[in-house]
């Protein structure tokens, strides 16, 4: 690798590490952020702003948006098949495993790798990929865990109306307020680094229930992820940025929010944490590679 290609590595990598350490640093030290309300500040304010305020701004052609919405489908679908197999293959518990194996860390993780990466161009694909995958886990997955299904939950998620509010101005004459370009741009600023941060204060604050458990399934998770990606550019025909920005997504480590999702139905919420703190470092000591192979497969 050149100087160059190091330089371009370390710009990337360094801001989400040393993020993450901040997050790290604080829990460790101080044990005072407070995760549950910061995290429904991000999904019921950050998130749906950023979202909408990409959507509505971005230059990129709707048909690379709507072709990477429909890859985060195929990627979790592909991604789905194949830890139903390998679970079944290692005889763990498929209820309490498949969301961790199946759901990548595409909010957190994976839109400030993106960003770093391909810039604002990179960002608009990694929402688009993103909002699909958030749906995912937060009406499917509790299917799955649980067998449980609201739509009245489902309506009232306000990444859902901020999607909506997005695509009719996409497809629409309208013009966006300047007030809520403004606003929304604030406000969806925040999402990045606050969740960024409590990732690391996640990765401080969960212990690993069984280390056995966590690593085989961490190595597992990485390659369902690499495999669904590289599948679905196949499939779709993806080139250019949103290859790179599908490939990153998919390879991303299991989603914080599996753990949420296993601690609140009560299924082995230890073992997934494991999962979830094993493959998040698994990934970021592989995060130099993927971004590699990322950048090669943009071109």
């Amino acid at each position: 690798m050149d100087a160059v290609a190091f330089d371009a590595l370390f710009n990337v990598l360094a801001p989400i590490l040393l993020m993450i350490l901040i997050g790290f640093v604080i829990e460790k030290k101080t044990d005072t952020i407070e995760t549950a309300s910061m995290s429904a500040l991000v999904m019921m304010v950050g998130t749906p702003a950023l979202i909408f305020s990409t959507l509505t701004t971005t230059e990129l052609p709707s048909d690379v948006l709507m072709q990477v919405s429909i890859g985060a489908i195929c990627a979790s679908a592909i991604a789905a098949i194949l830890a139903v197999g390998a679970l079944r293959v290692m005889g763990f518990d498929i209820r309490a495993f498949l969301p961790s194996l199946t759901m990548p860390n595409s909010g957190n993780l994976g839109l400030p790798v993106v960003l770093l990466a391909f810039g604002n161009d990179g960002l608009a694909v990694g929402v688009s990929f993103y909002f699909v995958i958030a749906i995912i886990q937060y009406t499917i997955m509790p299917i799955v865990v649980a067998g449980q299904f609201s739509f009245a939950r489902l309506i009232k998620e306000p990444l859902i109306w901020s999607v909506a509010a997005a695509l009719w101005f996409q497809f629409s004459d309208a013009q966006v307020p300047q007030v809520i370009v403004n606003t929304t741009d604030v406000l969806g600023g925040m999402m990045i680094p606050v969740m960024i941060i409590l990732l690391g204060a996640a990765i401080a604050r969960l212990a690993i229930g069984d280390i056995k458990t966590a690593v085989i399934l961490s190595v597992v998770r990485l390659g369902i992820g690499l495999s669904a990606g590289l599948a679905t550019i196949w499939i779709l025909g993806t080139t250019g940025v949103a290859s790179g920005v599908i490939f990153l997504l998919a390879a991303m480590p299991s989603a914080v929010v599996t753990y949420v999702i296993a601690q609140r139905y009560e299924r082995q919420p230890e073992k997934v944490a494991g999962v979830v703190v094993m493959s998040t470092l698994v990934t970021l000591l592989c995060l130099p590679a993927l971004l590699w192979a990322a950048l090669i497969i943009a071109q």
